[in-house]
């Protein structure tokens, strides 16, 4: 499988993923079972949200990394300077590498929360 197709398949399975957690939690919340301790001691619960927060941070690196792909090439800063389109590659790769280590912290910040 190629790595398009690889990321297809994971931003759309991730959102049915949402979908059906954040139902879930919807449910929790009408219900009044939803609260901080319900989370933290519960281990279905943690692993699941857990699953949640490294999915969104994949799903929305594809929608940046496909920003990334189809406007900070040489070609498309070229319109605006033959200069800046020079350094086209080295914007992207900066613009990816930005919002991976962002996620990279955010999933240590949520399981620092979740799993203390």
């Amino acid at each position: 499988m190629n790595i398009g197709k690889f990321f297809w398949y994971l931003q759309r399975y991730s959102a049915l993923y949402f979908l059906f957690f954040l139902g879930y939690l919807e449910y929790l919340y009408w219900s009044d079972q939803l609260a901080f301790e319900l989370v933290t001691s519960n281990l279905a619960l943690k692993v699941s949200l857990s699953l949640f927060i490294i999915l969104a941070c994949m799903h929305g690196f594809v929608g940046l990394w496909t920003v990334g792909t189809d406007y900070f090439t040489k070609r498309t800063l070229g319109f605006i300077s033959p200069r800046l389109g020079s350094y086209g590659d080295l914007i992207r790769n900066i613009y990816e590498g930005f919002f991976v280590l962002l996620g990279i912290a955010i999933v240590i910040l949520y399981f620092l929360i979740i799993w203390s």
